[in-house]
């Protein structure tokens, strides 16, 4: 059972994110990227801890999320930095698929 400081939040359908693969949500004022890879739903934050740049709006390379601007890149299952400096990765979040819809975790 999800404690009262934590709750999902819907951010898209399933169909959307589907055909994308990568994009751009906001909850809660937060901005994150999804990723679906292999039917799968992954949630993390948006901006690249180097300078900013979204990560929604990047390119997938196998397991790893790569930002558009100075090509770092995380693992999006775990948030840690793949290609970068070593101590900045990110932070992510529980998400599910449930009736064709995505939802996310977030701390209240």
């Amino acid at each position: 059972m999800d404690s009262p400081a934590e709750t999902f939040h819907e951010v898209a359908t399933e169909e959307e994110l589907a055909q994308n693969r990568l994009m751009v949500v906001e909850v809660l004022g937060l901005k994150l990227a999804l990723v679906y890879s292999n039917f799968k739903v992954y949630a993390l934050d948006d901006a690249c801890t180097h300078l900013g740049g979204s990560l929604g709006r990047g390119t997938l390379k196998g397991q790893t999320v790569v930002c558009p601007l100075h090509h770092w890149s995380f693992n999006f299952a775990n948030g840690r930095v793949v290609e970068g400096v070593s101590d900045q990765n990110l932070k992510t979040y529980e998400a599910k698929i449930a009736d064709g819809k995505v939802f996310v975790k977030i701390p209240n």
